[in-house]
Parts: structure tokens; sequence; C-alpha cells
């Protein structure tokens, strides 16, 4: 078991003692589990997996959809520090699926290199909130 804070802008959204967390990075995802050799490294847009108990099996895992942030692992603690960070029982599929159209209307739409930027973060920002909602959403009908 190690110690997991992940805290965004709006304050702490997670802080327990935890035997898995899985993470994308710029790299692709790692896992960090007990005794993790010491690590900074950059967050990319994503899910973010937690398995609390060592013997929960993957149905008990806990999802956040995060848009990036910095990790460091030390000491058997992983501190994880991003812009944003939504809770799995947060999301509301239907409405992240209403802003994921309403992206994906601002790009179509964009008129400049800066509103065609803007509007694919939002495109990605909904579309893993999305990937989070479906997760939970198939985790509660097995």
């Amino acid at each position: 078991m190690f110690h997991f804070k992940l805290v965004s802008q709006t304050g702490t959204k997670f802080d327990s003692e935890v035997s898995e967390v899985v993470l994308p990075t710029l790299d692709g995802q790692i896992g960090v589990l007990t005794d993790h050799m010491p690590l900074v490294s950059v967050v990319s847009n994503g899910v973010i997996s937690v398995r609390v108990n060592p013997k929960d099996n993957d149905r008990n895992r806990i999802f956040f959809a995060t848009n990036g942030g910095v990790i460091e692992v030390d000491n058997n603690n992983l501190n994880l520090l991003v812009d944003e960070a939504d809770h799995e029982d947060s999301i509301n599929e239907a409405e992240a699926q209403a802003a994921y159209e309403k992206a994906q209307k601002l790009k179509s739409e964009a008129k400049d290199q800066v509103s065609l930027e803007y509007a694919q973060k939002m495109v990605d920002r909904q579309a893993i909130r999305l990937q989070v909602a479906s997760l939970k959403r198939r985790r509660h009908h097995k």
C-alpha cells in the first residue's frame, strides 16, 4: 500500500492509502504500485484508475477524468496535481454528451487557430468525461 493524493484547482479530490494507480502520461499509461521508484512526470489527458484494496477486482476501481497535470512519486507517496479531476460519480453522462456535441459544433465553426484549439480542448475534455461515465455504467451493469 502507498499514499495517493489527487489535488485539483478546486481542492483535494482523493487522499487515501491505495494499492494501485494507473495514470495517463505523455509516454502512455503507467501503473504505480508500492515501492515504485522515484518519479516526476507529466500526466496527459485521460482516465485515472485507482484500486484501493489489492484484493479488489476491476469492478471496484475508482475512476477520475483528468486533463493533465504533474505527478511525483517518492517514498510510497504519489502526489498528483491537476487543473481538473472529475470523479466518476460527479459526471452526468447526458450532460457530458451534450457538452461534447456542443464542443464539436464549436470546433466545426471555428474561424481562427485560437478558436479551433479552444474547441479541441473542450472536445477532448468531454470525450474523457464520457469515457469515465461509460466505465462506470458498464461496471454497474455487470
